[in-house]
């Protein structure tokens, strides 16, 4: 499954630099690069899912460039330019602390420059655009946007990239160098001091560099793909633990046949069956969901520790921490009812 960088499409924006540059200047370097590049730019896709990728030359070799996830969640994907050449794979790898992908390729292809010492050669302000396979459609869109932060491993922009353009360059257009890989947004839909629901929840698009990767891991495909498979049902129980805890919460009841999910899905019908029963003393009944309850916590943190030898990526590893982070809290949650009910018996 593709976790692309999902956004409400918007019209294209362009900017003002407070330069000579006008609108229209700006549109057409964007399309000058993307004239320029068109060889470079690449298309993932597979029956699963689908993203972006591009042709970058990287302190003197030319690889294929991703993210990571996109390479994870599209399995066995085929990589297509453009011009509709499909790209012949070499040696893959991905970078710690970054969500990046790349293989090596046969010489002789089209390849963007990527920038070195972002941080020195682009400024907060300055113009970027996006290629990328907007919505996995197969049409490569040039985003327009500006660079609103860099950081040490990471650039945020506001181009409005949408959903299949996860592995996209973000190209600056002064220079025509590569500074990021499109990656994922953020959206804050709550005011952090008053805690109120914001009538205009606030998006947040970023990208990883790839000048500050420091290494890269070699992947074993198979290895790879058995990691990826099994990071996807912790992050799906984290999903479904969340929706349970939601149905919970409306009334102490729980809908039934609603939590399907192999891990916890016996263990709630047992309960529901048990508390259908007319023959159980209350405090029968409180030991029946504290014992159930006591499952359901414990199995907020079972998978991840199962897990956690297992996952020897470092970007698996990060996302293993990730989902530690949210069950944890989850755990503190089911626990605090189950100190609740004992305090009531």
């Amino acid at each position: 499954m593709t976790v692309p960088t999902p956004g409400a499409p918007r019209t294209l924006q362009l900017y003002n630099l407070g330069q000579s540059a006008s609108d229209g200047t700006i549109q057409g370097a964007a399309s000058d690069i993307l004239k320029k590049y068109s060889g470079s730019l690449v298309f993932v896709s597979a029956k699963n899912g689908a993203g972006s990728g591009f042709i970058g030359q990287l302190r003197g070799t030319t690889f294929l460039f991703t993210n990571a996830h996109v390479a994870a969640g599209v399995r066995d994907a085929g990589f297509k330019t453009l011009e509709g050449t499909t790209l012949q794979l070499g040696t893959p790898a991905i970078a710690a602390g970054h969500d990046i992908f790349l293989t090596t390729l046969p010489p002789g292809k089209p390849a963007i420059e990527i920038m070195q010492g972002v941080e020195q050669n682009a400024s907060i302000g300055d113009a970027v655009v996006v290629l990328g396979n907007a919505e996995g459609g197969g049409v490569i869109n040039t985003i327009l946007g500006k660079i609103v932060g860099i950081g040490p491993d990471r650039v945020e922009v506001d181009a409005p990239f949408q959903p299949g353009n996860s592995g996209s360059p973000i190209i600056h257009l002064k220079s025509g160098k590569v500074i990021g890989v499109a990656t994922y947004l953020t959206v804050k839909k709550y005011d952090p001091a008053t805690k109120e629901v914001l009538q205009n929840p606030v998006v947040r698009r970023f990208g990883f560099r790839l000048d500050s990767v420091k290494t890269w891991q070699p992947v074993n495909w198979p290895q790879f793909y058995a990691q990826a498979g099994e990071m996807e049902k912790v992050e799906q129980l984290t999903v479904d633990l969340e929706k349970f805890l939601i149905d919970l919460g409306r009334n102490n009841r729980v809908t039934l046949g609603a939590h399907t999910n192999p891990a916890i899905k016996s263990r709630i019908d047992q309960w529901q069956a048990v508390k259908k029963e007319r023959t159980l003393s209350p405090k029968d009944m409180a030991q029946v969901n504290l014992n159930f309850l006591g499952f359901i916590k414990s199995a907020c943190r079972a998978d991840i520790s199962a897990a956690q030898p297992r996952m020897t990526y470092d970007y698996f590893q990060r996302q293993l921490g990730s989902e530690q982070q949210i069950r944890n809290e989850m755990a503190d949650i089911f626990d605090k009812i189950i100190k609740d009910i004992q305090k009531e018996r």
